[in-house]
């Protein structure tokens, strides 16, 4: 144990690692407490990175021994390599808008590389890739610093780190050009965030800046906290503007306005911003300053939801039908507020008529939509079963002579089933009628399960159903039409007041050997359906 204490000494520089690292862990642990936004998980887990990072790099200024150091300078590579990765996965969800959570395949992939180069890392003292035999304190007291001398490999984790980092500041400058006033303010906050860090890095890793004789970026992560802290709390980074940002689409021609809790313009499209022509410091004003809607719509805010959706009269004879919607966090009613959409829609006399008119298109349109479904819904009852839900005979001239054409042309057979239940009539009179048809309902259901999906399935009358298999002969039908009546006659069928089983007898006639004809299938199942019925029932004969 006193090898231990003894390996370690405290420092400032120890003491302020350890205290952004608390700071970092502070920050985690308020972040997961909060409503969801987008990315939420892949900014939890850049700070856990850092903090990784963070903790290693404390470890190793602490560390006396050189091999201690360079053991945790090793140990921090999945942190430093982890951290821009998920920092790039956090602003691509941001600026997108995208609350979808990680997937584990997208873990996966990031964790790949941050693995590789720590073990490339851990395993340096055996190929020296990371850093060179010279890597050395810097000078013969016990403690100092370790001059590092960088190798091929340490080289490439530095190109991976750098090309995600420019993939993080490319998806930023397009956000920035994209994006008006405290959209640009936060991505241009966000940008100076992600440089610093970076910055220092560089100044490390190209022109041997150090602080307290190390790698200067670890305590750059105080400076960040700093500004995440700030834009949290003070910018609302995380409040309504993410979840408003693709409702203000530039294109659309109504005012839409959207407030924060504390009833602050954060945002309006140029469609708002024409009619209201406030001054160049509009944002983040209070609603009610707006010139020429803010107080009316100030007003509009307290009012009960009923009475939120009213014409609102401007003084140039310009009326807007008023809609108020409220902004949360996440969806469901028991969500956190964190704002307001106002819409208005501009309902003039002098549109009013062109309005009326495409309304009575929208609602002709809606109508023949309605007529058009009615009649594909009557098409689809003249040819179906209503207890069933199977084909009836209607469909089956259609569907064998598509079938057979389909097997001439592609020269393959073509079965055709006749299937009766077994002493149905029976129990029909003994059971009822009702649970007569709950035993059709139910075998009707068996059979477009067990069956192929391009079988044709029919009810052609009382208990007895046809099937059309494409592509089987005889003996195949025969087969397959076995297995399903065995399995057939072990299923447990509700009838509400009964529990009731039951078999089928299916007899099977096959094109071309015994005809070429609907009829002629139909008379030569027929009589195998007869043949099965006599030799004891519940079973398939051809």
């Amino acid at each position: 144990m006193d090898s231990i204490v003894t390996a370690f000494h405290w420092t400032p520089a120890v003491a302020l690692a350890l205290a952004v690292c608390l700071g970092v862990g502070g920050l985690i642990h308020w972040t997961t407490k909060q409503s969801r936004f987008p990315g939420k998980a892949s900014f939890v887990g850049t700070h856990l990175a850092s903090l990784w990072w963070m903790l290693a790099a404390a470890a190793e200024l602490a560390a006396l021994p050189p091999s201690v150091k360079m053991f945790f300078a090793a140990m921090a590579w999945p942190g430093i390599v982890l951290m821009p990765s998920l920092w790039a996965l956090f602003l691509y969800q941001y600026t997108r808008s995208d609350y979808r959570p990680l997937h584990r395949g997208v873990l996966w992939r990031l964790s790949l590389a941050p693995v590789c180069f720590w073990l490339l890392a851990l395993t340096n003292p055996w190929h020296h890739g990371f850093y060179t035999h010279a890597s050395a304190p810097i000078n013969a007291d016990w403690g100092a610093a370790i001059n590092y001398h960088h190798g091929p490999l340490f080289y490439l984790a530095a190109v991976y780190v750098y090309c995600v980092m420019l993939a993080s500041i490319a998806m930023l400058i397009k956000a920035i050009k994209q994006t008006r006033s405290l959209y640009r303010n936060h991505f241009l906050a966000m940008s100076v965030v992600t440089l610093i860090p970076w910055v220092a890095n560089i100044g490390y890793v190209f022109f041997d800046l150090t602080l307290f004789g190390f790698d200067p970026t670890p305590f750059t992560f105080a400076f960040s906290l700093s500004a995440f802290i700030w834009l949290i709390q003070q910018a609302r980074l995380f409040d309504a503007v993410p979840l408003a940002r693709h409702l203000l689409l530039e294109a659309l021609p109504d005012p839409v306005l959207v407030i924060d809790r504390r009833q602050r313009l954060i945002d309006a499209n140029p469609a708002a911003l024409a009619l209201s022509q406030p001054t160049e410091q509009w944002q983040a004003q209070p609603l009610a300053e707006l010139p020429t809607l803010g107080s009316r719509l100030a007003e509009l805010l307290h009012a009960t939801p009923k009475e939120q959706q009213q014409t609102l009269e401007l003084p140039d004879q310009r009326f807007y039908e008023t809609r108020i919607l409220a902004l949360h966090s996440e969806a469901g009613s028991l969500s956190a507020p964190i704002g307001q959409m106002i819409y208005l829609r501009d309902i003039s006399h002098q549109h009013l008529a062109q309005r009326q008119l495409t309304e009575a298109l929208q609602l002709s349109e809606q109508r023949l939509d309605t007529i058009s479904q009615l009649h594909k819904e009557l098409q689809a009852q003249a040819i179906r079963d209503p207890l069933t839900g199977l084909y009836n005979r209607r469909f089956l001239d259609e569907f064998f002579i598509r079938e057979l054409a389909r097997a001439k042309r592609e020269h393959v057979h073509l079965a055709l089933a006749m299937i009766d239940l077994d002493h149905f009539k029976s129990l029909n009179d003994r059971y009822g009628h009702q649970a007569g048809d709950d035993v059709l309902a139910f075998t009707a259901h068996f059979l477009s399960s067990e069956l192929r999906e391009s079988d044709g399935i029919f009810r052609i009358g009382g208990e007895e159903f046809l099937v059309i298999l494409p592509g089987l002969n005889a003996t195949q039908a025969r087969e397959r039409l076995s297995y399903v009546g065995r399995v057939f006659s072990q299923e447990s069928i509700s009838t509400g007041k009964h529990l009731l089983q039951a078999s089928f007898s299916a007899g099977l006639a096959a094109y071309p050997e015994q005809g070429e004809t609907l009829e002629a299938l139909i008379a030569h199942a027929d009589t195998a359906l007869y043949r099965a019925k006599a030799l004891g029932r519940n079973r398939a004969e051809a």
